[in-house]
């Protein structure tokens, strides 16, 4: 049994490891942007494209690999997913001179990503449990967190070298490559329990899943094209489409589990043994309802924050991307402190509730605070951005321990995966509204002919104010929630 702990805690570091690679990739793009228009001659809309399309499909398929882990094994799943982020990233490193490709294969990234990023959390919930549990989400919100602040700073030091943003993606080969064979030789197979041989490859729902993924593409695509302009068809039309099938898909499961799962029906049926993509059991995870909301909003609120922050640095102080990203990097900064300074024990004695509503108004009064920048005054960063995002990274921190803890203690080992992957396309949705809605806000910034400083200052201020909409809506759900 020593034998078999120490090989869980050695495969877990390289588990960690590849659980950056998403992190990494998003938090690049935002500073790669100016480098990939230059490199491709491609207008800022293209530009954005190749940043959106691996946002696209990583959020419509992570709820479809997160069930095929369960179903097929999440090791083997996380492993099929490095290797093919290893690839997919060499080839966007050899891509020049044509931007379409680079879009196609940063899409399919993207549904890489989303075989890595829920079996990483479901692995974690199946290696560890009590206090070694704690410790495991500690670390995963330390290697997460620090990616995402690490990605933005290497997205613009990797910008400025001869080969342009390549670079970034060639580290990120090696990086997914080099974790992959590691993990082939180290890895701990998640140990099936009798709930985990009753899902069948042979009976999981790929109808639904297949409606599922096109459904949430939909969504994903019309909130991508929103940061240009919400009165698109391309918006208007593909985003509630896509809601409707997706609740379609959920409406129909639920109905089946109810009638074709229930034991007055022949168990050997087709129906009744279908592997559903909502399993019943995560409306029983305490606070399920003030979980989703905040994930949501926390996403939404972050990256509004993270798309108006950048944008001021670089078009109102005139800095370069490296520095914008330093300066931003305050929050992931306090995630980490955060995250180092965490006590499951003082958490358990306040309850759920007292965590959540903490979170909350920490991170409203943070998100008030940095509205108040400005550009005429020069110590404006360390007045109105310094210590706020780092008490708005300390506040994420805390929501995202409260979570993750409670929905891996509460959640069978044979759903890790699929919980996961529901909460995480929650978020994902989340992520594309704040940026969608920032952008829209902003408006396209030209930096060949880039507006009047004050006049980018007005409407980065008037994004992060969305900012504050979205913990203040969050707040009032977490005084709604149970203290548990």
């Amino acid at each position: 049994m020593i034998t078999l702990h120490r090989s869980k805690n050695l495969a877990y570091v390289f588990v960690l490891v590849g659980s950056c690679l998403d992190n990494l990739n998003v938090a690049a793009a935002f500073t790669m942007s100016q480098s990939l228009q230059k490199q491709l001659d491609a207008s800022s809309s293209q530009a954005t494209w190749v940043v959106s399309s691996y946002a696209l499909t990583l959020g419509s398929f992570i709820i479809v690999f997160g069930k095929l882990g369960d179903v097929c094994g999440l090791h083997k799943v996380f492993l099929a997913g490095l290797f093919a982020m290893a690839l997919l990233s060499l080839i966007c490193a050899v891509i020049q001179h044509n931007i379409v490709p680079l879009i196609v294969f940063r899409a399919l990234k993207g549904i890489a990503g989303a075989a890595v990023l829920p079996n990483a959390i479901g692995i974690c919930g199946n290696y560890f449990q009590g206090p070694q549990l704690t410790r495991a989400i500690k670390l995963l919100m330390l290697a997460t967190c620090g990616a995402l602040g690490l990605g933005t700073i290497l997205g613009g030091a990797f910008s400025q070298t001869n080969i342009g943003y390549r670079a970034f993606f060639y580290f990120s080969f090696a990086l997914s490559l080099t974790t992959a064979v590691a993990l082939c030789f180290v890895v701990v197979p998640v140990e099936r329990t009798a709930n985990h041989d009753l899902l069948s490859a042979r009976y999981l729902n790929y109808g639904g899943a297949i409606l599922l993924a096109g459904g949430l593409m939909m969504i994903i695509a019309g909130l991508t094209e929103a940061g240009s302009s919400w009165r698109s068809p391309k918006v208007y039309v593909t985003i509630p489409v896509g809601f409707v099938v997706v609740l379609a898909v959920f409406l129909f499961e639920s109905v089946l589990v109810k009638k074709y799962q229930s034991r007055k029906i022949e168990k050997t049926s087709y129906l009744s043994r279908l592997v559903v993509l909502f399993p019943p059991e995560v409306a029983q995870i305490t606070n399920f309802v003030p979980f989703v909301a905040g994930l949501f909003l926390n996403n939404a609120g972050f990256t509004a924050t993270i798309t108006a922050l950048l944008l001021y640095h670089e078009f109102v102080d005139e800095n370069d991307a490296v520095l914008a990203a330093a300066k931003v990097f305050c929050i992931a900064a306090g995630i980490v402190v955060g995250a180092v300074v965490y006590s499951q024990k003082a958490a358990d004695r306040l309850g759920n509730k007292t965590l959540l509503v903490v979170s909350a108004c920490v991170d409203l009064g943070s998100a008030v605070w940095v509205t108040r920048i400005d550009p005429n005054n020069k110590n404006s960063f360390w007045e109105f951005e310094f210590a706020p995002l780092l008490l708005y990274g300390w506040a994420i921190n805390l929501f995202f321990q409260t979570f993750y803890h409670a929905m891996l203690s509460q959640t069978p080992l044979h759903l890790q995966g699929n919980v996961t992957g529901i909460f995480q396309t929650v978020g994902q949705i989340g992520l594309c509204v704040g940026t969608a809605v920032a952008s829209s806000i902003i408006g396209a910034l030209d930096t060949a002919s880039p507006p009047a400083r004050e006049l980018v200052h007005s409407r980065c201020v008037n994004a992060l104010w969305f900012n504050v909409a979205c913990f203040a809506a969050e707040l009032v759900l977490m005084l709604a929630s149970k203290n548990s």
